[in-house]
């Protein structure tokens, strides 16, 4: 007898049946001996996310070195014993993927790296793959108006704080100046960047590669269709073809920044509803480490703010590694940093030092020391090479996150300065934000992510030594504590008793201070274990301005303007102290409003320039200019006519597009005397005195129009011809008028012939009076256009019954005087034979 298949006895695996995580890890029949017992962190975060694990957002907030991965794995396991498929865990790249399918193979859970593999889609496998794969525009997961072609039940994203660089690097275009669309994207923008930086545009010609202008938001709204033109014709460009999909449709409210060698098109946030497979998801679980700031969960992922509030933890923060934070330039201020490289380069025959720099050109300043340099080309190996060898002398450039360096890997981590902007528009933000908390917890946020390197469990040890005059300035704040975790900020404390034992001393005492964390000195090792007791995570922080800022960019993607101005104004009420930022958010604010009452988001943009002069300039002329004269007379009459016929701003815009719903060329006879009324009432609400002479007295044009002082226009409607040419007929009826308007209308009075007709070319045998001027389907649709933005605009801010600001909307549209009719008319064009 062979035996029996023990497999069949007792149904399916509990493993496969159980719901709590902790049940699903007992009951694994082939996990590795390493993982035999879960730690009583695993256990109290399993408890708590199992009470919660129907809400569809929520932050498990874990040391590192606490079995993250592990936790992450199970989750999305007990998911799909629940129901909830396909299940996927995204990490930033595909080192920490690989490391994640590992810890599933020693779980003895299955797991897939392709997202269509049918064990996927059934829930018989979880999905591992790097967040790339989800956000991009060719994503297997389905984009914008493709809907999801592969659905998720559960998404968890690894390390959520270094997978947001990545997918916000995915939701931006940037083209190099050697494509094409580069100069056709440069032509249509220079006017705008000639009025902002009329030196920077010379500067950015010539190949300066300090340069970075941005393009005015107004400006890039209003050329947005001509932009999305360019765009869409090289959106197949291996620059654009994999950011174009998840962009195309916010082009008008992206920001636009040129270099000398790219230019950035970047949404201020992510829309990550083009990823419906992620916004769709049953559960979205963000798996982070202890890092202060969550805000950017909710502002670039969507999350639920009272969620990120309320992480997932366990009961105790005092589970990380040992650090040693020492700042030489607080104990040894005379201590050179050339001094400081000999010291470091010799401790590095006995150990391994890495030096993590904001730069390739400080990375050439370690150069002589260092035994290698690490960029992302040649990462990988490099890490490697330190996880086999005990000592040597490494630079990491600006790589804070993402990396692990274990035990004897990184004993001694260098942080040198504060982290630095790169791109053009990084440098724009950092130069408007720069010393605002905004910008500096950013920075001290990727400090602390840096100094996590080195410590990668509960047993790891490390010096943490931090160099560089900004950074050492900045953690002389006395509001610095506050933008690092509570371990953090226990170990940071530590560290000044240090220091101020160590001031004033020799060289030599910080050297030996080293040495006994190195050493295992016991004082020292009770001493730092002490300092993290009682240590709590606390509540997740966000700040007030997170949601209103998420909520104001979802709402303009939806083209709901003014709602999303007034959710970017609670954005502004919560900033209660820094100005500079409160200008920065004033500026985005009068960026939403732009497309609906311009005037107001110019002088929006005057207030932003007084909290922050960094930002960018209004337009020219935009400060207020009484109305006087002729445009006075038309504010003043038009502001009477709309405060006396309209009681709110939604019965203006209600009333105002009826009058433009009958301003329509149409075939059908019925059309004509509901356009020639709509014409005379639109007169009205401009400020423009109107007369139907031919339906009121039996002589004269359809319409006439008092366009200001002495000026007229004589106006015959021809909108339901369908001859593509003017007939003899239709031109000697505005000959007629004309010499009507002479004899009603004596000099100086004088009028322009105005026709609406689907063309401007008579006939053959016709002859328009001089000067005839013809209003034709694309005209009638920009002035329509115009009028609706200037109704929009007075309605905004209910200023219809404000002469000045009637003014001002009416200039601004291009609605003044003989400016109504004149815009959007073209002369007439013979005919040729």
């Amino acid at each position: 007898m062979a035996g029996i298949d023990f497999a069949k006895l007792g149904g399916p695996s509990a493993s496969d049946r159980e719901l709590h995580p902790r049940a699903i890890f007992a009951a694994l029949p082939s996990k590795s001996g390493r993982l035999e017992y879960l730690r009583d962190v695993q256990r109290e975060v399993f408890d708590r996310w199992f009470e919660k694990r129907t809400k569809p957002d929520l932050v498990v907030k874990m040391n590192t070195g606490n079995g993250k991965t592990v936790v992450g794995l199970l989750m999305l396991k007990s998911s799909l014993n629940e129901g909830v498929r396909p299940a996927a865990y995204l990490t930033p790249d595909t080192y920490l993927a690989d490391q994640v399918v590992a810890t599933a193979a020693d779980l003895g859970i299955v797991v897939s790296r392709d997202p269509r593999d049918s064990a996927v889609l059934h829930g018989e496998a979880v999905l591992v793959t790097t967040v790339h794969t989800l956000f991009n525009g060719r994503s297997k997961f389905g984009v914008g108006n493709e809907g999801r072609k592969i659905k998720l039940g559960a998404v968890l994203i690894d390390d959520a704080h270094a997978c947001l660089t990545a997918v916000e690097q995915q939701f931006e275009l940037t083209i190099p100046s050697a494509n094409p669309v580069y100069g056709r994207i440069l032509a249509l923008t220079e006017a705008s960047l000639r009025r902002q930086y009329p030196a920077g545009l010379l500067d950015l010609k010539a190949g300066d590669n300090t340069a970075a202008l941005q393009v005015a938001p107004w400006d890039w709204f209003d050329l947005g269709t001509r932009v999305t033109e360019e765009l869409h014709a090289r959106r197949g460009d291996p620059e654009m073809e994999w950011a174009w999909p998840l962009i195309k449709n916010v082009i008008p409210l992206c920001r636009c920044v040129f270099t000398a060698t790219e230019v950035q098109i970047k949404p201020p946030l992510p829309p990550v509803d083009e990823v419906p497979s992620f916004t769709q998801a049953q559960r979205r679980i963000y798996l982070t480490a202890t890092l202060a700031d969550d805000s950017v969960l909710v502002t670039h992922f969507g999350a639920d703010e009272q969620s990120v509030r309320q992480p997932i933890t366990p009961s105790s923060a005092d589970d990380i590694g040992e650090r040693m934070i020492l700042i030489p330039q607080e104990v040894r201020p005379d201590w050179t940093e050339h001094a400081l490289k000999e010291y470091l380069s010799d401790l590095a025959g006995r150990t391994n030092v890495v030096v993590i720099v904001p730069s390739a050109a400080r990375a050439k300043w370690w150069g002589d020391v260092a035994t290698a340099t690490l960029s992302a080309a040649n990462l990988e190996d490099g890490v490697a090479d330190l996880k086999a060898n005990k000592s040597g002398f490494t630079v990491l450039v600006a790589k804070y996150d993402g990396v692990d360096l274990p035990e004897d890997a990184c004993r001694v981590l260098v942080i040198d300065g504060l982290p630095e902007a790169y791109s053009g528009m990084d440098r724009l933000e950092s130069a408007a934000l720069d010393d605002t908390w905004a910008m500096t917890g950013r920075q001290l946020q990727r400090i602390e992510q840096g100094m996590g390197r080195g410590i990668r469990s509960r047993d790891d040890h490390a010096v943490i030594i931090l160099l560089g005059d900004k950074l050492v300035r900045r953690l002389h704040d006395v509001e610095a504590p506050n933008h690092f975790s509570p371990a953090t900020r226990a170990q940071l404390a530590l560290s000044r008793e240090i220091a101020s034992q160590l001031r004033g001393g020799a060289v030599e005492d910080f050297k030996a201070v080293v040495d006994q964390c190195l050493s295992r000195d016991i004082g020292w090792v009770t001493a730092s274990r002490n300092a993290l007791v009682g240590v709590k995570y606390g509540e997740g922080n966000v700040s007030d301005t997170a949601r209103p800022e998420r909520r104001a960019f979802d709402l303009a993607a939806q083209q709901r303007y003014q709602e999303a101005a007034d959710a970017q104004q609670q954005a502004i009420n919560a900033v209660r102290d820094d100005a500079r930022v409160r200008g920065w958010m004033r500026q985005q604010k009068a960026a939403y409003l732009h497309p609906i009452n311009p005037v107001a988001a110019q002088k929006l943009q005057v207030q932003a320039l007084d909290d922050n002069r960094a930002l960018l300039k209004p337009e020219q002329g935009i400060a207020y200019i009484p109305l006087k004269g002729k445009a006075a007379e038309q504010a003043s009459t038009a502001a009477a006519f709309l405060s006396g016929k309209y009681k709110s701003p939604d019965d203006l815009l209600i009333g105002v597009n009826s009058v433009l719903a009958d301003l329509i060329f149409d075939a059908s006879p019925a059309t004509v005397e509901p356009f020639e009324q709509a014409l005379a009432d639109l007169g009205e609400h401009l400020g423009l005195a109107s007369q139907r002479p031919e339906k009121d007295f039996k002589k004269g044009p359809d319409v006439l129009w008092h366009l200001g002082g002495s000026e007229y226009a004589v106006i015959e409607i021809k909108n339901n011809v369908v001859t593509e040419f003017i007939r003899k007929h239709d031109v000697g009826q505005l000959s007629t008028s004309m010499s009507w308007f002479n004899s009603e209308y004596p000099q100086p009075l004088s009028a322009v012939p105005v026709m609406f007709h689907i063309t401007n070319k008579p006939n053959r045998d016709a002859f328009p009076p001089h000067g005839t001027r013809v209003v034709t389907t694309k005209g009638l649709e920009r002035m329509k256009s115009a009028v609706r933005a200037w109704a929009a605009a007075l309605a905004s801010d209910g200023t219809f019954h404000n002469p000045d600001q009637v003014g001002l909307q009416l200039m601004h549209h291009q609605l003044q005087g003989p400016k109504a009719l004149m815009n959007f008319a073209i002369s007439t064009v013979a005919v040729t034979n």
